[in-house]
């Protein structure tokens, strides 16, 4: 009797070590493949096609707007991937299955499916289907050095929105840089904008805003609408008219505050020999 009731000892420790060591093996899994993807990843596909639009607005009617405007993820936080939209920040968990990662319960009892390649570790394919139908976004690693997710979004999303130098069509003519980095040159009065991408900043739904700011004066952020000629060779700035400030979204297209033309890029001649 003894022995059978050692034997049995003997299983269930052989049972639990063989457990531990499958969590073991999975948990280092699980940070080898985090500190392969460390870093913040932001949605490449729809910032080019906002850039191509023109439009943040088109971009997210016209496809999809991607799940989150980035994704963060820490080999110390393995079992998670952070996700930012705006100014809302929340971790989900996440379960890897080789070149597969999962975000179960994305929305509701529906996941969302990442694909990516460990050996090239050149981008990610978000593959969502929570909202009726696939909507597949392809995701890049940030080079950004920034603190936080939705940072590196903005500085991807504004060197293919506002890339590139322009020109004022005034009588100044002055010369204007928009930098991916959010800092404005060259427009009196303002020093920094931001490109709405969502949330309260919506004020209509044909045209896009842009904030514009003096970074030295406290409250001095201004809205403005903003829209591209077909080409994006041109760029008007409006201002807008709240029709009845005791009525959120009431908005509609003013006056042009500023207008541009879009520089062509300088070609350097070579030397002849």
């Amino acid at each position: 009797m003894r022995n059978i009731f050692a034997f049995g000892i003997l299983l269930l420790l052989a049972f639990s070590a063989c457990k531990n060591d499958s969590s073991s093996s999975k948990s280092n899994a699980d940070v080898t493949s985090a500190t392969t993807l460390a870093g913040f990843w932001v949605p490449i596909d729809f910032c080019s096609r906002a850039g191509k639009d023109g439009s943040i607005l088109r971009a997210m009617n016209g496809s999809s707007k991607p799940y989150a405007y980035a994704l963060g993820f820490d080999s110390a936080i393995p079992d998670s991937v952070t996700c930012y939209n705006g100014f809302e920040k929340w971790r989900m968990p996440v379960v890897y299955r080789k070149d597969t990662l999962e975000i179960p319960k994305a929305n509701g009892d529906l996941s969302v499916f990442l694909v990516y390649d460990p050996e090239t570790n050149k981008d990610l394919t978000m593959f969502n289907s929570t909202h009726g139908r696939t909507e597949i976004n392809r995701y890049t690693l940030s080079k950004a050095q920034v603190m936080d997710g939705y940072s590196a979004f903005l500085i991807a999303l504004n060197s293919t929105m506002m890339g590139g130098n322009f020109q004022s069509t005034g009588k100044d003519g002055a010369q204007v840089r928009f930098s991916p980095d959010g800092l404005v040159k060259g427009l009196k009065g303002f020093d920094k904008y931001e490109l709405c991408t969502g949330g309260d900043c919506v004020l209509m739904q044909d045209l896009d805003v842009i904030t514009l700011q003096d970074s030295q004066k406290p409250g001095s952020e201004q809205m403005f609408g903003y829209q591209f000629s077909a080409k994006k060779d041109s760029l008007q700035i409006y201002n807008l008219i709240n029709n009845n400030p005791a009525e959120k979204g009431n908005y509609s297209k003013g006056t042009v505050a500023y207008s541009f033309v879009k520089k062509a890029a300088a070609v350097k001649k070579e030397k002849s020999k």
